[in-house]
C-alpha cells in the first residue's frame, strides 16, 4: 500500500470561504488601509515579464536594511504561507523533531506532521500568552527539537512578547542550539507613532538570535494579500537550501507585487497611524464589552486586530461559533481550529458600527445560555 504525506482540512479557510458573508464578519485578520493616491499603478512590461526568482532587488534589498541583515539572508515568496513552508522544508526532514506553540495557526502544526516529523507543543497560558521559560527549557531538553516554531504576534490572542521576552527566549534556545522559525506577519500591528513616524515595538527574532528564521508579508497589516509579496530571513545555510527547494515548487515571484510592496513599506507612514489608531479604538470597545460580562475573558490584544475570546460555558466552540453564524448572523473562528477550546477568535478589522453590532448580537447569544 503506498502511503502519502497528506494535509487535514484546513477548517480555519473553509470555516471563512464557503459560507455566505454574514451581517457582522469579524473572521477576517487582516485589515484594508486606503492606498489610493499613494502608490502608484506602474505596471511596467519589465515587471510583467520579469523571470527572476530572486524576485525584486530593490525590494529585497529594503527588507535586508530593515532586519540589519545580508540580502543573501533574504529570501523573497509568494505571501508568507511560502515562506513557513520553505522555512519547515529548508530545516526539516522525515523523522526531524518539531515544537510548536499553542495555541497556533494550525498550517504552522501541520506542515512539519505532514512531512513526517515527531512534533510536540508547548502552551501559551493566558492571561499573557507568554512562555513559561522553564517549561521551554526542559521541553526543549526532552523533546531536543530540531526547529521550534511560534509567532510574535500570536495568532489567535494577538499577545506579543517584547524584547525581554525575546532575548530571554534567545538565550534558552542558545544553550540549546535550537533552530527557531518565528511567523511574525502580525508583528507591525504593535508599531507606535513616534513624531508621526512608525516605530517596531520590539526588535525582530532574527537581530537577537543567529539560528532564527522569520517569516511575513504585507497581507495582513498592510491589506495587500493580492500582491502576493512575502518574505522569510534567516541563516545563509538555511536560505540557500530554501532558494533551491523554492525553484522545485513555485520557482517565481510576483515583481509588480514586489515593487508595490515596496513602495507600501517605504510610504507607510502617511496611511498606517490613522489605521492603527482606529484598530486600537475597536479593541478598547471589545475590551469595555468584555468587561461587562462575567462570563468571558478577553486577553488585551497588542494593538492585533484579532484576539482571543474566552467564555465559561460548556458548549464547544465549533457549535458556539455555528449558532452565532446561523442565528445571530455573527462570524468569528472557533478555538477549536488553533487547538484552543471554549473560546473563538474575533477581528476588528471591518468598520467599529458592524463590530459593535456584533457584540450586541454577542451579548444575546451568551445571555441564551
Amino acid at each position: 500500500m503506498k502511503m502519502y504525506l497528506d494535509l487535514p482540512q484546513f477548517r480555519h479557510l473553509q470555516w471563512i470561504v464557503n459560507k455566505p458573508a454574514p451581517v457582522h464578519d469579524l473572521a477576517w485578520s487582516n485589515i484594508l488601509p486606503d492606498w489610493q493616491g499613494v502608490i502608484g499603478g506602474d505596471n511596467a512590461p519589465e515587471l510583467i515579464s520579469a523571470s527572476d526568482p530572486e524576485g525584486d532587488r530593490g525590494f529585497r534589498e529594503h527588507l535586508a536594511g530593515r532586519y540589519g541583515v545580508d540580502s543573501s539572508m533574504v529570501v523573497l515568496t509568494n505571501g508568507c504561507s511560502e515562506a513557513n513552508f520553505l522555512g519547515c522544508f529548508s530545516a526539516l526532514g522525515k523523522g526531524s523533531k518539531v515544537l510548536v506553540e499553542k495555541p497556533v495557526y494550525t498550517p504552522l502544526l501541520e506542515l512539519p506532521r505532514s512531512m513526517g516529523c515527531e512534533v510536540g507543543t508547548i502552551k501559551r497560558r493566558p492571561d499573557s500568552y507568554r512562555f513559561d521559560l522553564k517549561e521551554l527549557d526542559e521541553k526543549l531538553e526532552t523533546i531536543d527539537p530540531d526547529l521550534f516554531i511560534f509567532q510574535n504576534l500570536n495568532n489567535p490572542t494577538g499577545k506579543a512578547l517584547f524584547g525581554d521576552d525575546l532575548k530571554d527566549i534567545a538565550r534558552v534556545l542558545g544553550s540549546h542550539g535550537t533552530t527557531v522559525l518565528v511567523d511574525e506577519v502580525y508583528r507591525d500591528f504593535a508599531m507606535s507613532v513616534n513624531d508621526g513616524r512608525l516605530e517596531n515595538a520590539f526588535p525582530s527574532m532574527i537581530e537577537l538570535y543567529d539560528r532564527a528564521m522569520i517569516s511575513s508579508s504585507v497581507t495582513k497589516v498592510y491589506g495587500a494579500g493580492g500582491l502576493m509579496a512575502g518574505w522569510l530571513v534567516g541563516p545563509k545555510r538555511l536560505m540557500n537550501r530554501a532558494r533551491r527547494q523554492k525553484l522545485y515548487t513555485v520557482p517565481m515571484v510576483n515583481h509588480t507585487g514586489n515593487r508595490t510592496a515596496l513602495e507600501i513599506l517605504r510610504k507607510r507612514d502617511r496611511v498606517m497611524p490613522g489605521c492603527l489608531s482606529d484598530i486600537r479604538e475597536k479593541l478598547n470597545l471589545v475590551s469595555l464589552w468584555a468587561k461587562g460580562r462575567s462570563d468571558v475573558h478577553w486577553s488585551e490584544p497588542d494593538g492585533c486586530a484579532v484576539g482571543f475570546l474566552r467564555y465559561d460555558h460548556e458548549i464547544p466552540s465549533i457549535d458556539a461559533c455555528e449558532r452565532l453564524y446561523n442565528d445571530h448572523g455573527v462570524r468569528v473562528i472557533p478555538g477549536e481550529f488553533f487547538h484552543q477550546e471554549k473560546g473563538f477568535r474575533m477581528s476588528v478589522s471591518k468598520p467599529y458600527d458592524m463590530v459593535k453590532g456584533a457584540l450586541t448580537e454577542i451579548d444575546m447569544f451568551f445571555d441564551s445560555l
